[in-house]
């Protein structure tokens, strides 16, 4: 390692006129040492004999001769050079040493006694001096004096474990005294096992709340494009609305127009009517003044003109009910019926669900329940009866078809007609639906084991199967009696709460099947993406028109009902909506 003296005169090992360490150094008459080529080469363009630097000149060319005292000691430079290169001076980044002037080398050992960072060569003295041997040395650190304590100016080179701060032996003397208080080395390991075994999972937990991140971005962009496609829609449809308001403005008045001319002219003739019976009245005035200047009765009733125009209908009915009047009470009612739709159309987009934050199983907080499941209630309640004949033989359905019950007997009456389910307890609504929004409610406290929800058609009745949506059936079913155990799509549901009585909401449009706690007013489950629109094969299409279904491809959906339960007493019954409109 060469010393710091040396490495402070490297400009001294420098030839001035190729700027790099000497080689074959000679010295000029006036002191000055060049490379002994380049100084020659110097003299021959110049065709002078003067010094470079000091510009001394000699009056013939001096005779040269290589400086071997001083090549030696350029020598032994190259070779330090060669050997350390440039790790001996310190990079950005690296400690320097706070001895050494510039260019500083590189720190090899921090003191922490004197707060101070040393070069190899400055860190002589503290490896020979006896004093300075017992200070503790420690790899180069930038901030020698965090290390030290403020309060009792000691090393910390111990670590409290309960308030996870370093410290020096006199803190666990003072404000540490009952803590606990490992070595620097043993903390350094047990806290880098601890971040090694820990960054696994925080890599996973990093992933996973980037994909989250990135998908819920995602999903807003969607439904922000959504939100703004269904905006400029609805900016249409007004628009075309506003355009169709003008326009029957516009025939109404023109109507009007025609009415006041075909008015006017029946009121001219009219007057012209009356004009003529003044005038006649007038001469019968005249004449009866002059009857009653005769005494004579003979003369008197032979000449009095007949006076029976005067009772005459004139056969005009000037009365007419105001247009005004008209426009007015009939756009009242279409403000009316307009309010009340935009009403509840505003109410059914304040109380949409936002993004779900389950799996698809049970929901019990949502947005504004009562408020969505009541304009459900007074908007889509339907009047929805059991049909008899397609029920299983197990079951009765009561006179009004609003009940259904278990029977003894094998025998069902209606299956005779054979389109009554075989092998399942099922029976199904007598109407089904094929568009729009439909809502029904069922009391379910009197059966221990039952089954909701609206299936699609066709409709296997010979299945041995529940149904599930890939089959066309959406459900919910208690499958035991005193469990909180529900099924849908062949998962299980559990629910804090029993519920007495359930509300099924279809709408067929946007293809959702829901199911609510009519007492609770929240949400049980809710099937979305549901398909109810398909587009039937001919072949398909042709059967299903033999065997009298639709062929529109929008297939009908029949609510279905199911008693899982043999007891006798159990039963189900379709209960009015309350709140209905």
């Amino acid at each position: 390692m060469a010393s710091a003296s040396s490495l402070l005169c490297e400009e001294q090992f420098l030839c001035s006129i190729c700027l790099h360490v000497f080689t074959d150094p000679v010295t000029t008459p006036c002191g000055h040492n060049y490379c002994k080529s380049c100084i020659t080469e110097y003299w021959n363009s110049c065709d002078l004999a003067q010094c470079p630097l000091c510009k001394e000149r000699f009056r013939c060319r001096p005779q040269l001769r290589v400086n071997t005292g001083f090549r030696d000691m350029v020598e032994n430079f190259s070779k330090m050079g060669v050997n350390d290169g440039d790790d001996i001076f310190a990079k950005p980044g690296e400690v320097p040493c706070d001895i050494c002037s510039v260019p500083k080398l590189k720190a090899q050992k921090t003191c922490l006694v004197c707060k101070v960072s040393y070069c190899q060569p400055h860190l002589e003295s503290h490896r020979r001096v006896k004093r300075l041997k017992k200070h503790r040395l420690t790899d180069p650190v930038s901030k020698p004096e965090e290390r030290v304590c403020m309060k009792h100016g000691k090393i910390m080179n111990l670590f409290c474990s309960e308030d996870q701060v370093c410290v020096c032996f006199m803190c666990m003397m003072d404000n540490h005294v009952t803590h606990n208080a490992i070595p620097l080395e043993e903390a350094y390991r047990k806290k880098r096992a601890w971040i090694e075994s820990v960054m696994p999972y925080a890599n996973m937990m990093e992933n996973s709340k980037t994909t989250t991140a990135e998908k819920t971005k995602h999903s807003f962009q969607q439904k922000k494009k959504e939100s703004d496609k269904e905006i400029s829609d609805i900016k249409d449809t007004f628009r075309a609305l506003e355009a169709t308001l003008q326009r029957n403005q516009v025939e109404l008045i023109d109507q009007i127009q025609e009415e006041q001319k075909r008015v006017e002219r029946h009121t001219e003739a009219y007057i012209r009517h009356l004009e003529g019976d003044a005038a006649e009245l007038k001469r019968a005035r005249i004449k009866m003044e002059q009857a009653l200047q005769t005494e004579d009765h003979f003369h008197f009733l032979k000449n009095i003109p007949s006076f029976d125009f005067i009772d005459r209908a004139l056969g005009f009915d000037t009365s007419r009910q105001s247009y005004v009047e008209m426009v007015k009470r009939s756009l009242a009612q279409i403000e009316k019926t307009l309010s009340k739709e935009m009403e509840r159309l505003m109410r059914q987009v304040g109380s949409s669900d936002g993004p779900s934050q389950t799996d698809g199983f049970n929901q019990e907080v949502w947005d504004a329940p009562q408020d969505k499941l009541m304009m459900i209630q007074q908007y889509d309640a339907v009047n929805v009866t059991l049909d008899p004949y397609t029920a299983y033989s197990h079951l009765v359905v009561s006179g009004d078809r609003k009940q259904l019950t278990v029977c003894e007997s094998d025998f069902n009456v209606y299956g005779i007609v054979g389109r009554n389910f075989l092998h399942l307890p099922f029976v199904l609504a007598s109407d089904g639906f094929s568009s729009g929004r439909f809502y029904y409610e069922v009391q379910v406290s009197g059966s221990k084991a039952w089954l909701l929800g609206v299936v699609k058609e066709p409709i296997k009745k010979d299945t041995f199967f529940f149904p599930v949506p890939e089959e066309g059936g959406w459900t919910l079913s208690k499958m035991q009696s005193g469990s909180d155990v529900y099924t849908v799509h062949g998962s299980s549901l559990y629910l804090r709460k029993t519920p007495k009585t359930v509300g099924v909401f279809v709408d067929y449009e946007k293809g959702e099947v829901s199911f609510y706690d009519v007492e609770a007013r929240t949400l049980i489950y809710s099937y979305t993406k549901c398909t109810f629109i398909e587009t039937i094969p001919t072949v398909k299409a042709v059967l299903y028109s033999v065997a009298g279904y639709s062929t529109s491809g929008r297939s009908k959906l029949y609510p279905v009902f199911g008693m899982l339960g043999c007891g006798s007493e159990e039963k189900l019954v379709i209960s009015p909506v309350s709140g209905a409109a």
